[in-house]
């Protein structure tokens, strides 16, 4: 039995999903299987994967109809057999020492925690690369506090962690289907309101994140719709008058960024954009307040819309205060 499970889920990703199984053969620690999930590609991921499995028994190939990274994810999860997970997405990139140095740190630990290493941005462009992990000033070792941390903004990218699966089968922890990004930062704030996480920093040892075109990351809508459907499951089991705050903060702070960004349709007359955006919103946050501007008189003025998604957005949070 493989002592590492990483699990790769991969939606028309062919042209990349080979760097991020090189990657794997070339780690110093060799006691791993590899789980990809191939999430209904219209590419040719099959026929690239094929290859490795091929040379290299320790990579598993599973097919799936369509259901997104969280489906992907859980569909992994379910066929783990190691005692620790990590997760790569199929552009990522994990520097040579990572599985061993996670591996190394837990087994010394000896108890259920999450550790997670340096994540690194890149850029197909040749760009520098950007240390990301450096934004968020994390002292080496155990974090306190890590829950109220994720709580005020998402820190922690879904490739850096690894953990014992025991984490996930004593607890039922899954990725929520219903969020189309953000599903990853939904699911550490699960686990980092039961378990401590730690931070570890090593040679040749860190998650390098792809950032492209294609990436989901820059779809600035879809990002902060579901920072929002996040923000407010947190709302309804949050205790802690600090964090509810906290929490409130962020939950104005994306309602203004998605009215604004509706107004911005508007400007650029993509009508029938606005309403659908307007209606998405309203169907995940459905206020009075924002519902009246669903009307047409509001989508053929969008100065005034503009001006008035701002007034109701500051008596709506009145109301709510």
């Amino acid at each position: 039995m493989p002592k590492i499970s990483i699990i790769i889920p991969a939606y028309n990703y062919a042209h990349y999903i080979s760097q991020s199984l090189d990657c794997l053969i070339n780690q110093t620690f060799k006691d791993w299987e590899c789980i990809i999930v191939d999430d209904g590609s219209l590419d040719n991921t099959k026929q690239v994967v094929e290859i490795y499995l091929n040379k290299d028994s320790r990579f598993k190939y599973y097919f799936k109809q369509n259901g997104g990274l969280s489906s992907a994810r859980n569909f992994g999860i379910d066929r783990v057999v190691s005692k620790y997970v990590c997760f790569l997405d199929a552009d990522d990139i994990l520097e040579p020492n990572f599985l061993f140095c996670s591996f190394y740190f837990l087994e010394n630990l000896n108890k259920e925690a999450v550790v997670f290493q340096k994540f690194i941005k890149f850029f197909d462009d040749k760009s520098s690369d950007y240390l990301w992990y450096k934004d968020y000033n994390y002292n080496i070792g155990f974090q306190s506090n890590f829950f109220q941390r994720l709580v005020i903004n998402n820190s922690l990218p879904p490739c850096s962690p690894m953990f014992p699966i025991s984490i996930i089968k004593n607890n039922n922890f899954r990725f929520d289907e219903t969020l189309t990004s953000y599903e990853d930062w939904d699911f550490w704030l699960k686990i980092a309101e039961k378990y401590p996480f730690y931070f570890i920093e090593n040679d040749n040892s860190a998650a390098r994140v792809r950032f492209h075109s294609n990436s989901m990351s820059t779809n600035n809508w879809r990002m902060d719709i579901n920072q929002l459907k996040v923000r407010l499951k947190l709302n309804n089991t949050l205790v802690n008058s600090n964090l509810i705050s906290i929490n409130y903060i962020g939950i104005e702070s994306c309602v203004k960024t998605l009215l604004y960004s509706i107004a911005d349709c508007l400007d650029n007359k993509e009508i029938n954009n606005a309403k659908s955006k307007l209606l998405q919103l309203i169907e995940i946050y459905p206020h009075k307040k924002i519902k009246i501007l669903n009307k047409n008189f509001f989508y053929s003025h969008p100065k005034l819309f503009r001006k008035t998604s701002w007034i109701l957005w500051e008596r709506i949070k009145n109301i709510i205060k």
